[in-house]
């Protein structure tokens, strides 16, 4: 029997942060000492309290459907008391859905707004399911590239706004660059969006914790006329080491929530019962675990950047915030006789056995990612054998 896909399907890219998993773990199965510079989640484990919580939720029979869909009441109050901890955020429970990562909370939020043809406007570098997400729900992503720099200003967000607007997303700090948009730099922004009508920011926020920079975390929707049109959205995954655990968040205008929570009452039901358990610990017992990790990422971030920017044809800003570098790699082309990062990132792979996810992906030919959630001695020896290539 044929098989015929929908168009929709179709028309979405595999993940490239997958497909370069993929292809080293091929090569470690062979034997191969690959350095992994491509991951995407902390290389810490889950805090021991949240586990020690899961398994007593487990033991419990804490084992049947969520109730509600939005997230049982003792996990939104959880949530509703970090927004306010950690952001400066006032919500109500009502205000809050809990879903199955963060990512699904982009989605339902993507979902419940977007009609065919509505325009959703995405700084490059993006994090790669963006602009998916959006064609998923039959929206039209508006790449915008900034002139200068991995930030956009004020100036380039008004140029790209349009009558098909409906949502402008805003990752800070960003996956993949690290970049972190200053308070003067949100108000900029806060103050084009306050001449729009009808068109909702989606602030994602889920490496806030994982702040290097050592200033306070600044939240789009805590700036000045933007909390009633922002959807804020967070997780555990990141801050808590807990990827695989499936938790996100998400908190804006009612409305827009109670339409997420219909939505995930057709789709996923909500997150699992006993990771809400577990979550609630996360977000409310000891933080130790996290100042920690935070501890050895300001370190990794800045062993792996000055490094880079000892390679030929390198240059890395600092980043300011998550577990990532986005290096400029456009100055080793010509030697390796490549024309993008694609080429970059594959001969890494191949001929250094190092893996990097190239900056194609996140709508910036001319970079690639390197993930410093490894070793110190991953970083050094990683960096070596790249150097090694170039010379």
């Amino acid at each position: 029997m044929d098989i015929r896909l929908s168009n929709r399907v179709m028309a979405v890219a595999p993940s490239a942060t997958m497909a370069m998993t993929a292809k080293a773990a091929e090569l470690k199965a062979r034997g191969v000492n690959v350095i992994a510079f491509a991951a995407g989640q902390p290389d810490f484990d889950t805090p021991d309290n949240v586990k020690e919580q899961a398994i007593a939720a487990l033991r419990a029979g804490d084992t049947k459907y969520p109730s509600p869909v939005s997230g049982t009441p003792k996990l939104r109050e959880a949530i509703r008391g970090y927004f306010e901890r950690f952001s400066g955020l006032n919500y109500a429970p009502s205000q809050i859905c809990a879903t199955v990562g963060a990512k699904d909370a982009l989605h339902l939020g993507f979902a419940a707004l977007l009609n065919p043809g509505d325009e959703v406007i995405i700084p490059a570098p993006y994090w790669v399911s963006y602009p998916d997400q959006v064609r998923l729900c039959d929206g039209k992503p508006v790449i915008v590239t900034p002139a200068k720099g991995l930030k956009i200003t004020a100036d380039e967000l008004e140029a790209a706004i349009t009558s098909r607007t409906r949502v402008v997303v805003l990752n800070s700090p960003s996956n993949p660059s690290g970049a972190v948009y200053s308070r003067a730099e949100l108000e900029a922004l806060a103050g084009v969006m306050r001449k729009t009508d009808g068109v909702v920011v989606f602030a994602d926020e889920i490496y806030h914790r994982l702040l290097l920079t050592g200033e306070p975390y600044v939240s789009f929707a805590a700036r000045d006329g933007m909390y009633e049109r922002t959807l804020t959205i967070n997780g555990v995954s990141k801050t808590y080491a807990m990827t695989g655990w499936r938790l996100g968040f998400a908190a804006g205008p009612e409305p827009l929530i109670k339409a997420m929570a219909k939505l995930q009452g057709q789709t996923t039901s909500g997150p699992t019962s006993f990771v809400q358990t577990a979550s609630v610990e996360a977000l409310t017992g000891d933080q130790k675990a996290v100042d920690e990790m935070l501890v050895a990422f300001k370190r990794r971030g800045k062993l792996m950047a000055d490094g880079l920017n000892a390679l030929p044809g390198v240059t890395c800003e600092q980043p300011g915030g998550a577990f990532y570098c986005f290096p400029d790699v456009s100055g080793t082309f010509a030697k390796l006789g490549v024309n993008d990062a694609d080429g970059f990132s594959e001969l890494a792979l191949e001929r250094a056995h190092v893996a990097t996810v190239s900056g194609v992906a996140f709508g910036a030919p001319t970079h690639a990612r390197l993930s410093f959630a490894t070793s110190d001695a991953d970083i050094v020896e990683g960096l070596r054998r790249i150097g090694e290539m170039l010379r």
